[in-house]
């Protein structure tokens, strides 16, 4: 009787590995990205070189260290009230 459901059980599993699963939102979609033509694309635009990288400056850092000074020293004082 096992032997009768395995058997079964593989002739179901190889018969559904056969069916091709139709997915219709892959067919909707299928040729939808893709390019038919190059774009155009002027003579000399891809020639200009890249903008130069921007470094954080000194301001920028004294900023950021200046924000966090002063978060610190509120946590501070709230943790002492809280404590007292």
């Amino acid at each position: 009787m096992k032997l009768v459901f395995l058997i079964a059980a593989f002739a179901a599993a190889s018969i559904g590995a056969r069916a091709q699963v139709v997915d219709p939102f892959q067919e909707a979609f299928q040729d939808m990205f893709e390019l038919l033509e190059s774009p155009y694309i002027p003579q000399g635009a891809m020639d200009n070189p890249p903008p130069p990288e921007v470094p954080l400056d000194g301001g920028l850092t004294a900023l950021l260290v200046a924000g966090a000074g002063l978060g610190y020293r509120r946590f501070r004082a709230r943790t002492r009230q809280r404590d007292q």
